[in-house]
């Protein structure tokens, strides 16, 4: 069976997996460790963390320098994803419902939204 090890980084608040995906097999295994051995949480999709085994809470926090390790106990399609954060109480108010065959890495940014748009502003006039 296979693993895929997915080192997570940090880079201005925002956790990013070494890959974007990781294909739904039953038996194979996943990884996760930190690029600089801060803790991280693991917030899985519903249907992701029925597939794993062990099966991790709603928010599974790696050690300062520690791994997880789960096994997909199933090959089905399903909407499996995992976002990354810092605090176990502040997870993502909802998950894809995309039904893949792949438990997806999600990236969520910490900042401030951007400031809305106002339109294009046109400061010429035509003449005639």
């Amino acid at each position: 069976m296979a693993n895929t090890d997915i080192t997570v980084f940090s880079q201005d608040g925002v956790f990013i997996p070494s890959v974007p995906s990781v294909p739904v097999v039953s038996g194979d295994t996943v990884s996760f460790t930190t690029s600089d051995g801060v803790p991280v949480v693991l917030f899985f999709s519903p249907q992701a963390a029925s597939i794993l085994s062990p099966a991790p809470p709603s928010a599974y926090t790696i050690p300062a320098g520690g791994k997880a390790v789960f096994t997909f106990s199933s090959s089905n399609a399903g909407a499996y994803s995992v976002y990354f954060g810092t605090d176990a109480s502040s997870g993502p108010a909802e998950f894809p419902t995309a039904v893949l065959k792949v438990l997806l890495l999600e990236l969520e940014a910490l900042a401030e939204p951007a400031p809305p748009f106002s339109g294009p502003h046109d400061n010429t006039t035509s003449g005639s």
